[in-house]
């Protein structure tokens, strides 16, 4: 499990360069949409809040790569967050920064709706 931990540590911190690398890009500047006729300006103004939406899941993931990786460091990574189980190893290579296991998240998800 040590290397295994180590491993997903790597792809934690790769992933978090990469989503950094490009902060700043994933929102287009803001363009006077006084000019151009109407569909113009819906095609911008959707451009534009499809841009904030990905950025908004940008910012989350990061938040859970962080939070994921000092469970790598407190010895907790792969832990769920609801029953302390552990994560299966799958779920994990899939997504590294995941919380809950998969009987939880559906649970949360039930909840939710």
């Amino acid at each position: 499990m040590k290397e295994y931990t180590a491993n997903m540590k790597q792809t934690l911190i790769e992933r978090r360069e990469q989503l950094l690398s490009h902060e700043n890009s994933s929102i287009p500047e803001s363009t006077d949409t006084r000019e151009g006729d109407d569909i113009d300006q819906a095609g911008s103004a959707y451009e534009q809040e499809m841009a904030f939406i990905m950025k908004n899941r940008e910012i989350e993931e990061l938040k859970n790569i962080n939070e994921a990786l000092e469970k790598i460091k407190s010895g907790e990574y792969g832990e769920c967050e609801e029953c302390g189980d552990k994560i299966n190893l799958k779920r994990l290579k899939a997504m590294p920064f995941v919380k809950y296991c998969v009987k939880c998240q559906a649970n949360l998800e039930a909840e939710e709706k």
